[in-house]
């Protein structure tokens, strides 16, 4: 009897086991892994963070052409003359007042150092009012026979025109120019500076290492 009993309870025990285990996998939720909180969720829009890009409208020391000369950027909007396409000028060449790259305009300010060195066929220049300056050696050994610079308070630094052999004339026609006294250095057949703004005194004066005199004009 009490062995039938034994049976009885461990068959009841059994059962127990086997209805919980049922029990279990039956309600087993998807996400027991991982609670629902920390599940994937789409993520929403954010707004864009606009950078501001800083605008280059220049590069300073860039150097571009434009129609048949180059220039260098100076600043944000002027640049200088600085060389040229050497095969194709000859006779009259005219540098602009403004010049345009990347659809950014440039003020031309001054002519660089040696940037029409040695062009013995060029024979005319025609400089704007724009021009500030023209470094030293710029027109050197070119083949000018006259020159006019119009800008105010123009400085023409030393040997600017050196040794243009066929150079008779110079005219610094703006207001307050400065002349230096070696800019026209070795040109031999110049017969005359003009020059407005400076001391009466220095009429009829030579200038130095030249067969040239000073003329002041009103």
């Amino acid at each position: 009897m009490q062995t039938t009993m034994k049976r009885i309870c461990k068959l009841i025990t059994m059962l127990a086991l086997l209805t919980a285990g049922a029990t279990k996998v039956g309600a087993q939720n998807p996400f027991d892994d991982q609670p629902i909180e920390n599940v994937p969720t789409v993520s929403q829009p954010t707004t864009k963070t606009t950078v501001k890009v800083k605008e280059q409208t220049g590069d300073k020391g860039l150097v571009f052409k434009y129609g048949k000369l180059h220039y260098k950027i100076r600043s944000k909007n002027t640049v200088e003359v600085t060389g040229e396409v050497r095969s194709v000028l000859s006779g009259r060449v005219e540098i602009p007042n403004i010049v345009k790259h990347k659809d950014v305009t440039y003020k031309v300010v001054g002519i660089g150092k040696s940037a029409f060195y040695g062009l013995a066929k060029m024979t005319e220049v025609v400089i704007p009012k724009s021009i500030q300056y023209i470094e030293s050696m710029a027109f050197a050994l070119t083949g000018l026979k006259e020159v006019i610079i119009p800008g105010d308070n123009v400085a023409v630094k030393k040997r600017a025109f050196m040794n243009c052999k066929d150079l008779t004339v110079a005219t610094l026609n703006g207001k307050k120019p400065k002349c230096s006294s070696s800019a026209f250095e070795l040109c031999l057949r110049m017969k005359e500076l003009r020059i407005r703004g400076v001391d009466p005194k220095n009429n009829g004066k030579k200038l130095p290492q030249t067969n040239a005199v000073i003329k002041v004009i009103k």
